[in-house]
């Protein structure tokens, strides 16, 4: 669902905010609030997790002959891999973000519950009061070239981001030490709540061959003054290392090397000494470049492609291939609204939109044109249900407003009515006499966003909301979501996994993108949970013009503006949720935080999102999700993207 250059949230890489600005926001904890990633549970009170399965996942074939030791899938779409930059610290990357774990292993990565799969980590443990992370990797995992992977090719990729991001490391308030071998400790300014930093997104980085990138180190090192500083970044920057470069150096790390590259498949080979690589009995994965939906599913039909997670109708009514893996994720797809427009800065307006919303028919769309099921949703909560009754109750709920999962137009004629609009004509004109027409309704080109934009967009034109729906290229997306705001509404979507995540306030993923308005200041000093209230730069937000401090009802559920008033801290409460070890503390902010969503409507969620794969089971094994007689660690990676399971070893070939 990203291009390129974007990963999993709405915004750039870390690298635009220093180390200082991101601990001013919660610390390295919050930054699992960025890309929507945390523990699942929370009354888990484990801080120590392993990495090592008890047992391999899926058939290794060691009781037989496999059928065939070759799997076939489709490439992202547009993808050219001559001209892929593989460099990891690039800022004009033509792969998309989870292509690095195609060819490098990150520490640890969260599933699609927001659970911990442990890769290259084997343990991650929370030290003393919260503000030391041991990291200790898996001594089993090796470069392409023999050598082994160690904690001092982590830290010299954890360095170099530091310069690239904020001039040096002594610009920071967290430090990466090496204590040995094979154990990295991570030194954090604040502390951090478990549950997240299980799955804490500085985790995520692959790690950068010490030997190869030690000499760009040493230009950092050698440096002298923030302009040495920026000509060696944009010298870095601007190094493109290749696929090829990959193998014939010895760079990559991951169980599949690039083998043969063309302009219509990408061939690779199983790495032999990966520590997963007895998980699978297949030795070859192509991987074709079908651009085209026509042709993938032409593709599909003759039997050329083995596994999937697209054209599921096609694939339910093929011969070939079945669905074996579905499930519920934390994540929400949603309509963000931008408050610079007059009319969507108004709260009935948006009241209104969430009214008019008819989730159940909005899902029978999807399923009929995708097939997919989708759980619709029963109110604006800004959590997925899942999520939302881990941390607040049915009866607390219940206590919310009631929106609907089906359309009520007429309350939604009310609320309007009740803010002084009137009917002008076929559209709807405000107490000024401004009538709500010329909306830009933006939807990035992703399938079932345009879907859902090509849905919505007529409903809302019918009741009196006159827009106009812009499916722009990928790079025309971007370009307006992140550069120029140039849009009324857009589809979006929010990953909620933890409360930290789908209030976070370091993107619109999330609750709002407040972090450029807020003066950084200090952290404290003594590990201590960050409590402060931050100054604020301006009152509303850079992008979307959202207040940060506005006032709302204490009383849950009440429509009106009357009664009692409490004022929102999102910052502050967002730094506390992040590093409090207390699961009592983040539910009663949770609690608060879903409330003033509910009351504001800051944006609108569709559904909650279901994973589906296919895949051809007469061939091979694939992980259910159900499986039994797995570790709980390796049923997690059974609940990821198809190509993850790829990628960590979970397919085999069936044996004869």
């Amino acid at each position: 669902m990203v291009n390129s250059n974007h990963g999993a949230s709405d915004e750039p890489e870390r690298a635009s905010l220093t180390r200082r600005q991101w601990l001013a926001l919660g610390g390295s904890a919050t930054m699992a609030g960025l890309a929507g990633c945390g523990g699942s549970n929370p009354d888990d009170p484990d801080v120590t997790m392993s990495g090592t399965p008890d047992d391999a996942s899926g058939s290794n074939g060691k009781n037989g002959t496999p059928v065939t030791t070759e799997l076939h899938m489709r490439a992202p779409v547009s993808w050219q891999p001559s001209k892929a930059n593989i460099n990891p610290f690039t800022d004009t990357k033509n792969t998309e973000f989870w292509m690095d774990n195609m060819w490098w292993e990150s520490l640890v990565w969260p599933n699609a519950k927001g659970e911990p799969m442990y890769f290259l980590a084997d343990e991650i443990n929370i030290k003393g009061s919260g503000c030391e992370v041991e990291i200790k990797l898996n001594d089993e995992y090796t470069w392409w070239d023999g050598t082994p992977v160690t904690a001092q090719d982590f830290r010299t990729a954890a360095v170099i981001s530091d310069y690239k991001a904020s001039y040096g490391p002594e610009n920071t308030d967290d430090s990466w030490e090496v204590a040995d071998k094979h154990t990295i400790k991570h030194h954090l300014a604040g502390p951090a709540n478990p549950s997240l930093q299980k799955t804490a997104s500085p985790y995520y980085t692959v790690p950068a061959k010490h030997d190869y990138f030690k000499s760009w180190l040493d230009k950092y090192e050698d440096a002298g003054g923030q302009s040495a500083v920026e000509k060696v970044t944009k010298e870095l920057t601007s190094t493109t290392i290749t696929l090829n470069d990959l193998t014939e150096k010895g760079l990559g790390c991951g169980l599949w090397k690039p083998k043969q590259l063309s302009p219509t498949n990408a061939v690779h080979e199983k790495y032999e000494d990966h520590p997963r690589a007895d998980w699978t009995n297949l030795k070859t994965f192509n991987w074709h470049l079908i651009s085209e939906k026509q042709k993938a599913i032409q593709a599909l039909n003759a039997g050329q492609l083995d596994m999937g997670d697209k054209t599921i109708n096609q694939a339910k009514s093929n011969g070939n291939v079945d669905v074996f893996n579905q499930f519920g994720t934390s994540s929400i797809v949603k309509l963000a609204m931008n408050w610079n427009n007059e009319h969507l800065a108004r709260r009935p307006v948006r009241r209104a939109i969430a009214y008019l919303m008819d989730h159940d028919e909005l899902v029978k769309v999807i399923k009929s044109t995708q097939g997919l099921n989708y759980k619709p949703r029963d109110t604006v909560t800004g959590m997925s249900a899942s999520t939302g009754n881990q941390w607040t109750s049915k009866s607390f709920q219940n206590k919310l407003i009631d929106y609907g999962r089906t359309s009520k137009p007429e309350k939604a004629k009310q609320v309007l009515k009740d803010a002084g609009y009137t009917k002008d004509g076929d559209v709807w004109a405000g107490p000024d006499g401004s009538r709500v027409e010329g909306l830009t309704y933006l939807t990035p080109p992703w399938t079932i966003y345009e879907t859902i934009g090509k849905y919505l967009s007529p409903k809302l034109k019918e009741f009196g909301f006159g827009n106009e729906l812009i499916i722009p290229s990928s790079s025309g997306f971007w370009k307006r979501w992140t550069d120029t705001h140039d849009f009324d509404m857009v589809n979006w979507f929010s990953k909620t996994s933890h409360p930290a995540s789908a209030y976070s306030t370091v993107s619109v993923a999330g609750l709002g993108k407040f972090d450029e308005v807020v003066n950084v200041t200090e952290p404290s000093g003594d590990c201590s949970v960050d409590r402060r209230t931050p100054d604020l730069s301006r009152s509303r937000s850079k992008k979307l013009n959202q207040p940060i401090r506005p006032k709302f009802p204490k009383n849950v559920g009440q429509t009106g503006n009357g009664g009692a008033k409490q004022t929102l801290y999102p910052v502050k409460w967002g730094n506390i949720m992040s590093q409090t070890q207390s699961t009592k503390e983040v539910k009663d902010l949770t609690k608060k935080l879903m409330w003033y969503t509910n009351w504001q409507v800051p944006h609108i969620g569709f559904y909650d999102e279901t994973r589906v794969y296919w895949g051809n089971q007469n061939k091979f094994d694939f992980p259910t999700g159900d499986d039994t007689g797995h570790s709980e660690k390796a049923k997690n990676e059974h609940f990821t993207n198809a190509i993850e399971f790829l990628l960590k070893g979970h397919v085999s070939a069936k044996t004869k």
